[in-house]
């Protein structure tokens, strides 16, 4: 994947903060072209989508048509049922 690199160093450097594609484009290629933008959006799109089907990032669909999608690294505590969960808690005992 071309740009796989680029992709996981935008979203996990910034856990939990939720980017759009355009965000996620910019900072891929910043001084992309009109023609360029095409190629580079598929590129990316399927980052994002083998990292959702690995459960690394999280991706929220719009209910409604033109509204943009929003993608974001999940960490322990983004996900609903862990809301209160401390993240550190590794279960293991201090030593003596």
């Amino acid at each position: 994947m071309k740009y796989a690199s680029e992709v996981i160093g935008l979203l996990a450097a910034h856990p939990g903060r939720r980017f759009r594609m355009r965000q996620i484009i910019r900072h891929v290629q910043p001084k992309a072209t009109a023609k360029e933008l095409p190629i580079i959006r598929t590129g990316v799109w399927r980052v994002l989508q083998a990292l959702e089907e690995s459960g690394q990032v999280r991706i929220e669909r719009p209910e409604t048509n033109g509204a943009p999608a929003e993608y974001w690294w999940e960490t322990i505590t983004s996900r609903p049922e862990n809301h209160f969960r401390n993240p550190y808690n590794n279960g293991r005992a201090l030593a003596p």
